[in-house]
């Protein structure tokens, strides 16, 4: 959980890359704009809203008075406190007017009536494990099939994982991008890259091609290719920006 507040009315602008978390953000003071793979515009205005997977970057603006606090969900987290499949979030961001059932809509008022920051995150943190403990959704097959993408860095074939279960490829396909909002073959891509970004923040001098082989790419092509689609831009790009500072922002 997250608090953010602004408090320098200025344009701000960020970029998140295209990662494993569902996030859910409840605001408080003028909205977002947010847009998958673009750069968003006054159209793209978004209040309390929950977005899905993506494989796209995400590419935020505001107008430095947003006011927020973000419950950053797992895919299975997500669908256990919300209780509905995940593919109905893939590639989008919803107003939470939309989705949420009358409980949910009454705990984002509570929220909002709080003025105290202490308050909205002890409110949300209390209510979020109340629900969480009460959930009768079950778990599936898909949820075994991501943990062992997670625990292998998305290193395991999609072919021998839906043998592990009992399933055809193709059914597994259709039933984890049910339940956790992404193809398999397009998490375990997404760990990869995370595997990345993680190890070429924390190194001086990139061997982009030996970096690509220790995170289970066949070669630094197949990772350019993944870096232009999860982040928008190229690993040297991403790099140089990071060095810079601006390696989150647009």
């Amino acid at each position: 959980m997250i608090g953010y507040e602004e408090r320098n009315p200025q344009t701000n602008r960020q970029v998140e890359t295209a990662s494993l978390t569902i996030p859910l953000i409840l605001s408080f003071g003028d909205p977002f704009e947010i847009a998958l793979g673009q750069h968003p515009t006054a159209e793209n205005e978004r209040p309390t809203f929950l977005a899905g997977l993506s494989s796209s970057p995400v590419f935020i603006q505001s107008n430095g008075r947003a006011k927020c606090l973000q419950i950053n969900f797992t895919p299975i987290g997500a669908r256990h406190f919300f209780r509905f499949p995940m593919d109905l979030l893939t590639d989008q961001m919803l107003p939470f007017a939309d989705v949420a059932e009358p409980e949910l809509a009454e705990f984002v008022r509570w929220i909002e009536d709080l003025t105290s920051w202490n308050a909205r995150l002890d409110h949300a943190l209390a209510y979020v494990i109340k629900r969480l403990r009460q959930d009768t959704v079950q778990r599936t097959p898909a949820d075994h099939v991501l943990r062992r993408l997670l625990e292998t860095g998305g290193q395991v074939s999609v072919t021998s994982l839906a043998k592990e279960i009992g399933w055809s490829r193709k059914h597994l396909a259709q039933k984890f991008r049910k339940d956790i909002g992404l193809r398999p073959k397009t998490v375990a891509r997404v760990i990869r890259f995370g595997k990345v970004l993680k190890h070429a923040q924390n190194c001086c001098d990139i061997d982009w091609a030996g970096l690509a082989v220790d995170c289970g790419y066949s070669d630094q092509a197949h990772l350019i290719r993944d870096f232009s689609e999860f982040s928008g831009q190229s690993p040297e790009a991403w790099r140089a920006r990071l060095l810079n500072g601006t390696a989150n922002t647009w």
